[in-house]
């Protein structure tokens, strides 16, 4: 019997033994696992840190509204599809003073930009705020208050440079007056330290642009940007689209490519020029293209959407290369930019190897809470991550 019994303790000994160190292996495994995790994290956050965010192979100017603050703050902006940042409008008056609405000042913008490494530039003008212009360029004392106001604007604000948006030079002495406050207002901006950007929001053809002195004035611009909307509205006499790729029927408004080739016949280099995408459209109360109209009105990209969901039939235009609505009565239409659209025209500056766009404006393409129309900007110009 004693075999036996010994027999039983030693079991119970092993037993314990083997049970010991199969926690001891367990913790041990355990201990190992989490310590892998935490490796895995540290590379993952450490990868993370190497890789340098996608950015944009073109330049993309928006223009920002001060008007529209109260509702599209700065928070809102994406500022990840812009690499410029347009501020919209100050003006001049007719002594040569740079006027400021109170409400234009907006620091927590200027900072949220550049927190995103986005230049702001002074958009100085606008349509209906030019009045002070011609006085102001017409007279060397108004031109130098001028220039120096936007000169201490800038460094006392941070704004990394001025976009000149005169709507229009209109004669031969503006013409010439233009040119000297470019050349003046560029020497200044230059001389700043660090210095700093013009650029110019320019007529999109011969009507206003054979006032305009490119062939000279473009070593004075980093960019310049030509307004490629707007070629049909309430100022014509037909309907037609607000802002088409090509030229049809031989309308004779004009299109983004009638307008590259005006750039190039104005010697504008290839790497300075911008061409403009709307974030909005135009009505006209007719129901076919290129037919008499006689009233248009101007609707946001957003708003635009709300008359898609509400039975407005959606056409493309192949010739074009643009959208249009027609309201279920099929007596207005209604000309704007859609994904597809602004995807071809994106396509278009990479092909033409310009230098980017600008666009009027980015509060304007909101859909379900997103920048419809400014991501597929950036999703076509970004470039891959490099490590």
């Amino acid at each position: 019997m004693r075999p036996a019994i010994i027999k039983i303790k030693i079991n119970s000994v092993t037993c314990r033994t083997l049970l010991f160190g199969l926690v001891l292996l367990l913790v041990l495994l355990s201990c190992s696992q989490v310590s892998s995790q935490q490796r895995g994290k540290e590379f993952l956050q450490k990868e993370k840190t190497t890789l340098q965010q996608p950015k944009l192979a073109k330049i993309v100017m928006g223009y920002y509204p001060g008007w529209k603050k109260s509702e599209f703050n700065h928070s809102l902006i994406d500022f990840s599809g812009l690499t410029h940042l347009a501020h919209a409008f100050t003006k001049p008056d007719s002594e040569g003073n740079l006027v400021i609405d109170p409400n234009f000042l907006y620091p927590e913008l200027v900072a949220a930009a550049h927190d995103h490494s986005v230049k702001v530039v002074m958009s100085i003008g606008g349509w209906g705020n030019c009045e002070g212009f011609p006085p102001t360029a017409a007279s060397p004392e108004k031109r130098s208050r001028f220039i120096s106001q936007i000169v201490d604007f800038c460094q006392l604000n941070g704004y990394d440079g001025v976009d000149l948006d005169w709507e229009f030079v209109s004669n031969e002495q503006e013409s010439q007056n233009f040119s000297d406050l470019v050349r003046e207002l560029s020497t200044a901006l230059r001389a700043m330290e660090p210095p700093r950007l013009l650029t110019m929001a320019a007529p999109s053809g011969p009507f206003y642009g054979k006032w305009i002195n490119f062939e000279e004035l473009h070593p004075y611009f980093d960019y310049i940007a030509l307004m490629t909307y707007d070629y049909h509205g309430a100022w014509s006499d037909h309907s037609g689209h607000n802002s088409p790729l090509y030229t049809c029927q031989n309308d004779p408004c004009g299109s983004w490519d009638d307008s590259f080739s005006y750039a190039v016949i104005r010697e504008i280099p290839l790497d300075k020029l911008l061409l403009g995408i709307p974030f909005f459209g135009r009505s006209f109360n007719t129901g076919k293209l290129y037919t008499p109209s006689t009233q248009s009105q101007y609707y946001t990209y957003t708003d635009i959407q709300k008359l898609l969901a509400s039975g407005w039939k959606y056409n493309w235009d192949f010739c074009s290369q643009v959208p249009f609505l027609l309201s279920p009565s099929r007596t207005t239409l209604l000309s704007f930019d859609d994904i597809r659209s602004v995807f071809r025209k994106c396509r278009y500056v990479l092909d033409k190897e310009l230098a980017g766009v600008i666009i009027w404006e980015i509060t304007a393409d909101r859909n379900n809470g997103r920048p419809e129309l400014l991501q597929t900007i950036a999703r076509t110009f970004r470039v891959p991550a490099q490590k």
